[in-house]
């Protein structure tokens, strides 16, 4: 099936101009009451919630997709090459000792305010914590060894007062904030090798851009759209092309067409031992003007201590990069194995190769380092290509009331009500959207069944 375009689609009309458009504001986080969720009595204290994980049944397959998930990412990890970039670049005139504890202070100068001493981004508002934790903990009670076992909750439907008042398209929107900076000069670069030092400086910055949204984003209704504006002239437009699984498409429009980003991503969740695994696949490219094209991997996420401690965000894996018409190849490892063992697990090695274009996955020929922390830095052979410090996001807006289709994101009552707070409206409104899905997927598979019969 072609992804990239919308088939099936629902009516829009549940979320059409009942109310005038929200202004898109992809920065506003709103505060939500805890009170207006009600735990269960059993989930009250982090000791209640240990207690009763404590007391499932352990069985050879409880926790297997937790597994499955960490063996993901310990492979990724794994590459004779990393682990020694970074030691390399701090020099061999040292200690080991010494060395180790010069890269990681570089490191740990240089981070977002938001980062965890241990890695990635830390929840930072404790109501938040503490109210997602009562719904997981509702979950458990719920799905219990299903949900441990890895199963995907992408199906289940979270009450409203878990749902931040944005959703999936407009937490995606959030990635080109930093684009202007390199793109533009990504476009105009000839060398193919300095055009994925841009690349890859965009992709490692918008990642801090789209993290620590603990609170769920809504998930858009099949055929849900956003149109959006940025400070620069780049437009993105996106759609949701398949409820399940769930499929947002995308396409990014740099100013005067210099270049494209477009593709679409699916994702499933699920939990293991007091954290939570984000798979996420799909397509990324990256396209310009003179026919220049790279494609983009994905890395993995987890959640880290959902139920107690400090609860966070982090990426792992590995997260690749590939110009096969020029055989130019990055390939880069969160936490890689055999790196300082002290380092948080933002950090990152990497290297940019050149490659067989006829055999692209074969080992290269390494052209120069890459290193740094995604929620800091990017550095390729100590040069600064990205520097949160002195990053200014650009603004963005929803198109214009003339130009927007009744199927935009801003349009949708659900959120519009969560904005104001009103939470018992905007849960009846949220089932309702999710009623009429149900009631057009219903009506789509009777009218599949009927043309398979003729």
């Amino acid at each position: 099936a072609n992804l990239s375009k919308p088939t099936n689609r629902s009516s829009p009309k549940a979320m059409a101009a009942v109310h005038p458009p929200v202004p898109l504001d992809l920065q506003r986080m709103e505060k939500i009451d805890v009170n207006d969720i009600k735990a269960s009595a059993a989930f009250e204290t982090e000791e209640s919630i240990i207690e009763s994980l404590e007391t499932l049944p352990q069985d050879a397959g409880f926790y297997q997709g937790e597994k499955e998930a960490d063996s993901q990412i310990e492979a990724n990890q794994k590459r004779g090459l990393f682990g020694r970039i970074g030691r390399s670049l701090w020099g061999k005139s040292k200690s080991e000792k010494s060395n180790e504890k010069e890269a990681v202070a570089a490191v740990l100068a240089c981070r977002s305010p938001a980062a965890s001493v241990n890695g990635g981004i830390a929840i930072q508002d404790p109501n938040h914590a503490k109210l997602c934790r009562s719904v997981l903990a509702l979950m458990i009670r719920q799905m219990g060894k299903n949900l441990l076992k890895g199963a995907n909750v992408m199906n289940v439907s979270f009450p409203i007062q878990c749902c931040q008042p944005t959703t999936i398209l407009e937490v995606a929107a959030l990635q080109a904030g930093y684009f202007h900076q390199f793109l533009p000069s990504a476009a105009a670069a000839k060398d193919p090798v300095e055009r994925m030092k841009y690349v890859v400086a965009a992709m490692v910055s918008a990642m801090t851009l789209t993290s620590g949204n603990f609170l769920k984003p809504l998930n858009p209704a099949l055929g849900e759209t956003l149109q959006v504006q940025y400070d620069d002239g780049s437009r993105a437009f996106m759609e949701q092309t398949c409820h399940h699984p769930p499929v947002s498409s995308f396409s990014y429009e740099g100013p005067g067409r210099a270049y494209a980003y477009h593709g679409y991503t699916t994702f499933d969740i699920g939990f293991g031992y007091n954290r939570m695994h984000i798979r996420t696949s799909g397509l990324r490219v990256l396209e310009f003007a003179d026919g220049g094209r790279v494609s983009i991997g994905f890395p993995q996420d987890r959640w880290g201590n959902v139920f107690w401690g400090e609860m966070h965000h982090e990426s792992l894996g590995g997260l690749d990069f590939l110009d096969e018409a020029n055989g130019i190849r990055c390939a880069i490892r969160f936490a890689p194995e055999g790196g300082y063992k002290s380092m948080p697990s933002d950090y990152f090695e990497g290297v940019i190769e050149r490659v067989d274009a006829a055999d692209p996955a074969a080992e290269g020929t390494p052209v120069c380092a890459v290193t740094g922390s995604w929620v800091g830095f990017c550095d390729f052979d100590k040069v600064r290509y990205w520097d949160i410090s002195t990053s200014a996001k650009m603004g963005a807006a929803a198109a214009a009331a003339g130009a927007m289709l009744p199927s935009d994101s801003t349009l949708r009552p659900d959120r519009r009500l969560l904005l104001e707070t009103d939470y018992k409206a905007a849960q009846a409104a949220k089932v309702q959207l999710e009623e009429e899905q149900r009631r057009d997927r219903r009506l789509r598979q009777d009218a599949q069944a009927l043309a398979a019969k003729k």
